[in-house]
């Protein structure tokens, strides 16, 4: 294969414009839209008669593995998208990186002409139904709107046999962004908001022009554009292009996606609908009289939820409600919802009763969801060092990333994007350690059915707050799967972050191989986390540890530093001595009273998961003789706890 014959291609910004996010919709709709544009890319290598390489998702244009590349070829054909069979696309799958096997005299340029065309279209259709009444409002809207959208996206190529090539050619910086004056979006802090209109002189009119927009048809006030919000153009098209993107290909994408307090929620949910669905019922009657949380999520899009309602489907509409119905906290919030004028003490008063309403329940939910993001070791390199199995490195990338949306849905979460070696997911607390276990084990797997071993994975996992601005959460994400599980802790690892209103609270990473089991499914965490939970849930009897258990040893624990032990004056042994009684002593006086063998012997598990462990140059797994990391503990504290203080 000549050199001249392969092509690698980029469109970005990538983090830059996913992490611009306040409605998980926004985080979803950045991947969805950067898949969607990379495959107008792909689409004319096909049709022109190339190959993908990497992602080898089609061999040409009558064999393609991806729907939403299929979509995009068959609408680029001429035909009409409303009378084309129409898929339902619920994830991204399209990374905004590929590689290419190209004809001979064939010009990159013309995936370059296809991403501006498709994109100007897309721009044009939501300049023409929701601002082209609205910007004779604004004050030079129109000149402000051609200037974002002609100038965002940043498009590099290379021909050649090394990816490499691709980042040199990225530091060339022949893309320059404006510098922008005025009022900046509320979502991209860098660019200016439509209106055109300063604030601090006329916010009359400028709250006028965004009223308009927020009245025009198909625009939900607080759902898709809310009161306080002053968007960019990049910014609107990726809030609103979810309504138009049906018109363009022939698909169905989700307009409404689940938020982040319904996330920590879902196996709380699930659980109220199973155990008490008319309480449920008469909930739902309760709080459908506060504005703007009826319908606002759509349960249909989880598995535990799916199963439930199928069973009792009189607690439908409860699991419909807007995620923050659920909070004892975010009822009690008196500015979380709009009130309508005249209406402020019956708000409060039907807060007030939605409270005493929840805790007939009997039960709480967890405060916290996870965001997990996975990505391939070493890719770039292998794929060099592997060149003459190309075909089944790219066969085993398309394997996983297939079974990727399965697995995310049997953990009940979502998946925001699954392509090649990466993943980017929302989940339940409870559930996103096991997941990545899962994705890490269909990782391995794909790679060894084509005999290839040297290839792995690593993971990082977020569990943040649900109020947590998720452009914080998902940039913690890129800090810990680059910085901590893959260059501090060696690869084929996993990070994971606690991150609570303050900021981060615990960090913990450790490779795989140190804390999952090799002869099957489980892992030592999750062992400790569920019997520490069986005495926990104080609706069961007593398991192994009292829910005092934690407190205790956190007193006891003060003496050592936060994070890890570092002998002072004590030798390593005797501090490890010292912290096993400590232990001992608490795990004696919990639950089931163990003996003092066998206090000694679970305690002694306990403090194992507290080495520190990383992977050394030849990935070897390696544990620190003199330093003990008490995050190890600490962790399983507060995924027993679930984040709820009690």
């Amino acid at each position: 294969m000549s050199n001249t014959n392969i092509l690698n291609f980029s469109i970005g910004p990538v983090q830059g414009f996913i992490a611009c996010a306040k409605k998980t919709r926004d985080f979803w709709a950045g991947s969805f839209l950067l898949s969607y544009l990379a495959g107008q890319a792909m689409a004319v290598i096909l049709e022109h008669q190339g190959r993908l390489i990497l992602p080898a998702v089609a061999e040409s244009e009558e064999k393609i593995l991806d729907p939403l590349l299929k979509a995009i070829v068959e609408s680029r054909k001429g035909q009409k998208a409303a009378r084309q069979e129409r898929v339902k696309l619920i994830n991204a799958s399209l990374p905004n990186r590929f590689r290419a096997k190209i004809p001979d005299n064939f010009d990159p340029i013309l995936c370059v002409e296809a991403i501006e065309e498709k994109w100007s279209k897309l721009a044009q259709m939501i300049w023409d139904r929701y601002l082209a009444g609205p910007s004779a409002l604004g004050n030079t809207t129109a000149e402000i709107w051609d200037r974002q959208v002609k100038n965002f996206w940043e498009i590099n190529w290379i021909i050649g046999e090394d990816p490499a090539v691709l980042d040199l050619r990225k530091n060339w910086r022949s893309h320059i962004p404006t510098v922008e004056d005025g009022d900046k979006c509320t979502l991209f802090g860098d660019l200016q908001e439509l209106s055109g209109y300063l604030r601090i002189h006329e916010a009359k009119k400028q709250d006028e022009f965004w009223k308009a927009v927020r009245q025009q048809k198909q625009v939900g006030i607080s759902y898709d554009l809310e009161e306080n919000e002053r968007l960019c153009a990049i910014a609107l098209v990726k809030r609103l292009f979810p309504h138009v993107l049906p018109e363009l290909i022939p698909c169905e994408v989700p307009v409404s996606y689940p938020s982040t307090p319904y996330l920590a929620a879902v196996n709380w949910i699930g659980e109220v609908v199973r155990e008490k669905p008319e309480v449920a019922r008469s909930y739902y009657a309760l709080a459908s009289s506060l504005p703007e949380v009826k319908g606002r999520e759509n349960p249909d899009l989880l598995q535990i939820l799916q199963k439930e309602l199928a069973e009792h489907p009189q607690a439908r509409e409860f699991a419909t409600l807007e995620g923050n119905c659920f909070f004892k906290a975010a009822l009690e919030n008196p500015n979380l919802w709009d009130k309508p004028p005249g209406t402020a003490s019956k708000t409060e008063q039907l807060r007030k009763d939605l409270v005493q309403k929840l805790a007939e329940f009997k039960s709480t939910s967890s405060p916290f969801y996870a965001m997990l993001l996975m990505d391939g070791d070493w890719l770039g390199a292998l794929l060099q060092k592997h060149a003459d199995k190309a075909g089944d490195i790219s066969s085993a990338l398309n394997q996983f990333s297939l079974q990727v949306p399965e697995l995310i849905k049997e953990g009940n979460g979502v998946t925001v994007f699954a392509g090649g070696d990466d993943v980017l997911a929302l989940l339940p607390l409870e559930n996103a350690l096991n997941t990545a276990i899962e994705l890490r084990s269909a990782y391995l797997e794909a790679f060894a059915a084509k005999n290839l071993s040297q290839f792995t994975i690593s993971g990082a996992i977020v569990y943040a707050h649900y109020n947590t601005p998720l452009t914080e959460v998902y940039l913690e994400a890129q800090h810990l799967l680059s910085s901590v599980a893959k260059d501090k802790t060696g690869r084929d690892s996993l990070a994971i972050t606690v991150w609570k209103g303050a900021g981060k609270v615990l960090t913990w990473a450790a490779p795989w191989d140190s804390f999952v089991y090799t002869e099957g499914k489980g892992n030592k965490i999750d062992d400790f986390v569920n019997s520490f939970r069986e005495g926990f849930d104080k609706k069961k009897e007593p398991g192994e540890f009292s829910n005092t258990f934690f407190y205790n040893l956190q007193t006891r624990l003060a003496i050592f530093s936060d994070e890890e032990i570092v002998p002072p004056t004590l030798g390593i042994d005797e501090e490890k001595s010292l912290l096993k009684e400590i232990l001992i002593a608490e795990y004696m006086k919990s639950g089931a009273k163990p003996s003092r063998e066998e206090a000694e012997a679970r305690m002694g598990k306990l403090l194992e998961l507290c080495r520190r462990a990383w992977r050394d140059a030849d990935g070897k797994v390696q544990y620190d003789p003199n330093r003990l990391y008490l995050n190890s503990i600490f962790l399983v504290k507060f995924l027993v706890e679930k984040g709820v203080e009690r």
